[in-house]
């Protein structure tokens, strides 16, 4: 899952950090239509480790953190991430 945060804005990736340490910035728009160089793309990983099974859903964990990370006022949608 992918989502765009303001570029620059420390205290407020320091924030999403805290809900999801694993999140991983990008260097395109990606599909969650980021202003670059305003704002920065971030990847949530949806791998085995936080999917209840191979192509699964996610575990509760998980989808706790996302919904964590909707509620931030900066963070305008998530979408998801499909690797072409």
């Amino acid at each position: 899952m992918e989502f765009c945060l303001p570029t620059g804005d420390e205290a407020l990736l320091a924030r999403v950090r805290d809900i999801a340490p694993t999140i991983q910035a990008g260097s395109s728009r990606g599909r969650a239509g980021c202003d670059v160089p305003a704002e920065t793309l971030y990847l949530f990983p949806t791998g085995d480790a936080e999917c209840v099974a191979h192509h699964g859903a996610l575990a509760d964990a998980p989808w706790d953190q996302i919904c964590r990370i909707a509620a931030l006022p900066e963070v305008r949608a998530i979408v998801p991430t499909w690797y072409e």
